[in-house]
């Protein structure tokens, strides 16, 4: 715990006060991300409006609905960050959720086998609101790592300010509508589960 103070301190100094130069890698804009990706096809796309922009700060965001052919649906939402500082950093979505009216429980973390070979860990929540049922994943991707814990992606934030002069990343987020029936949310983690399996590879040219 000291030890991350220590190391919380001076990148907190470091990125307040703007010394050393922070680099920001090349990549792809979201405005190119694929339409059709391992059986998922975009059917919508969202564009924020100008308060919501103002609110998440980010450089690019990618808001699209996608559908595979059994007719799931997958709401599908990325934000990156070229650089994070001092009142400029992500919105964990255990904030931004219940701040929507809605509850999250039963939270799970998952590890996925992606290519390249990369350890990939993912938040669960089941979340609630009225009489709908949804499940919902995100994960931290940035920077070489794929990472679940809001705090794990902070110290590793810290991590990369000194060591790399990088603080460039992204927040992804996907949620599923949870059918009705008995094997409703088995059928809804596994179409979310799947459908991380195949973004996070094709995700990699736009978040580096």
């Amino acid at each position: 715990m000291l030890g991350f103070l220590t190391l919380a301190a001076l990148v907190s100094f470091f990125l307040v006060t703007g010394r050393g130069s922070v680099k920001v890698p090349a990549r792809q804009s979201f405005a190119g991300f694929p339409e059709r990706a391992g059986g998922w096809r975009a059917i919508d796309v969202q564009a924020l409006g100008a308060a919501q922009a103002r609110e998440l700060s980010a450089d690019d965001y990618l808001s699209r609905t996608y559908a595979n052919d059994r007719g799931v649906i997958s709401y599908f939402f990325a934000a990156w960050y070229a650089g994070q500082g001092h009142r400029r950093t992500m919105h964990s979505p255990q904030n931004c959720i219940p701040g929507a009216g809605w509850t999250m429980s039963a939270h799970k973390v998952h590890s996925l086998a992606v290519q390249p070979s990369t350890k990939s860990e993912i938040n669960e929540y089941l979340i609630e609101k009225d009489d709908v049922k949804m499940l919902a994943f995100y994960w931290y991707q940035g920077r070489g790592r794929i990472s679940a814990g809001d705090y794990a992606s902070r110290f590793f934030l810290l991590y990369d300010g000194l060591a790399l002069s990088r603080t460039d990343g992204a927040l992804v987020r996907v949620i599923i509508p949870v059918p009705d029936g008995r094997e409703g949310e088995f059928r809804a983690r596994a179409a979310g589960l799947n459908f991380a399996r195949t973004m996070i590879p094709a995700l990699r040219e736009f978040i580096p």
